[in-house]
C-alpha cells in the first residue's frame, strides 16, 4: 500500500502473452526501419551524382553526360522502390519499378555513356536511337508481365524479391541490356586503357563497375551482408570515373579546320 492505495508489483501472464502494453508489437518495426538506411542511402547518393552529372550536362551539353545522369537517376529510382519495400512489403508496383529500372535500364545506360566516347558521330545515333527503342519495349513488357504475389509476400526482409517473381518475358531484355551495358561499361574502359585514351577516367569506371558487378554477385549467392555497401562504392567509384571522363573530353576541341586544338588557342 502506498499513499493510501494498493498497488500490483508482479503480474502472471501465460507463455507467449505480452508482458506489458510496449511489449504488444510484433518488433519488426525497428529492423523494417534499419532495412531502409542503407537504400535510402543508395538513393541520395545516386541522385546526388545524377544531378551533377546533369548540371554537367546543361553547363557544356554532352551525350555521355545524358546517359550517365540518366543511369543514376535509374539506380537511385530502384533503390528507393527496395527503400519502400522493406518499411512496408513488396508490391506488385514497386517491385516493377524496381526490376525496370535496377536490372533493366541502369547499366545499358551507364554502358551507353561509356560507348559514346568510344563510337563515331554516326554510330552515336544509331545508338540512342536503339536504346530509345529497347528502353520503350523493355518498359511495356515488364509493366504488362504477371507478378507472383506470394513469392513477394515470401520475401525475407532486408531482401529484393527473386527476378522469377516477374514472369512473361521480360527476362529477355534484362539479359540483353545489361549484357550490352557490361559490354561496353567494363570492355569499352578496358579497350580505352589498352589504346591509352582518358586511362585514369577508364579505370576508375572499370573499377567500380566490378564492385557493383561483385556486390550483386554476392546478392545471387543468398548474401546480401555486403550487397548495398558494394553498391554504394561501386558507384562513387564510377561516378569518379565519369567525372574524370567528362573533364579528359574538355581538354581538346576540334577547330573549323579539323585541326584539334587545345581550349584557348586559335586556328591560325
Amino acid at each position: 500500500m502506498f499513499g493510501g492505495r494498493d498497488f500490483a508489483y508482479i503480474t502472471v501472464v501465460s507463455r507467449g502473452e505480452p508482458v506489458t502494453a510496449i511489449s504488444r508489437g510484433d518488433g519488426r518495426i525497428a529492423p523494417a526501419v534499419a532495412d531502409t538506411l542503407l537504400p535510402l542511402a543508395a538513393t541520395l547518393v545516386a541522385l546526388l551524382f545524377s544531378g551533377l552529372l546533369l548540371s554537367g550536362f546543361v553547363r557544356r551539353p554532352a551525350g555521355q553526360k545524358a546517359f550517365w545522369s540518366a543511369g543514376f537517376a535509374l539506380f537511385a529510382a530502384a533503390a528507393l522502390a527496395e527503400a519502400a519495400a522493406q518499411r512496408s512489403g513488396w508490391s506488385p508496383a514497386l517491385f516493377r519499378t524496381y526490376y525496370l529500372a535496377g536490372g533493366v535500364l541502369t547499366v545499358a545506360c551507364l554502358g551507353a555513356g561509356s560507348a559514346w566516347l568510344l563510337l563515331p558521330p554516326r554510330a552515336r545515333d544509331v545508338l540512342a536511337g536503339a536504346l530509345i527503342a529497347a528502353a520503350f519495349a523493355a518498359s511495356v513488357t515488364v509493366l504488362l508481365a504477371p507478378v507472383d504475389e506470394q513469392l513477394l509476400a515470401a520475401t525475407p526482409s532486408g531482401r529484393p524479391p527473386a527476378n522469377s517473381a516477374l514472369g512473361g518475358n521480360a527476362f529477355l531484355w534484362a539479359i540483353t541490356l545489361n549484357s550490352f551495358g557490361s559490354i561496353f561499361l567494363v570492355g569499352g574502359s578496358v579497350y580505352a586503357i589498352v589504346r591509352r585514351r582518358r586511362v585514369r577516367a577508364n579505370a576508375w569506371i572499370a573499377c567500380g563497375a566490378i564492385v557493383v558487378a561483385l556486390a550483386t554477385g554476392m546478392s545471387r549467392a543468398d548474401n546480401y551482408t555486403f550487397v548495398y555497401v558494394g553498391e554504394l562504392l561501386g558507384i562513387a567509384i564510377m561516378f569518379a570515373g565519369f567525372r574524370l571522363a567528362g573533364a579528359s573530353a574538355k581538354t581538346v576541341q576540334p577547330s573549323p579546320t579539323g585541326v584539334q586544338l587545345a581550349p584557348g588557342a586559335r586556328a591560325r
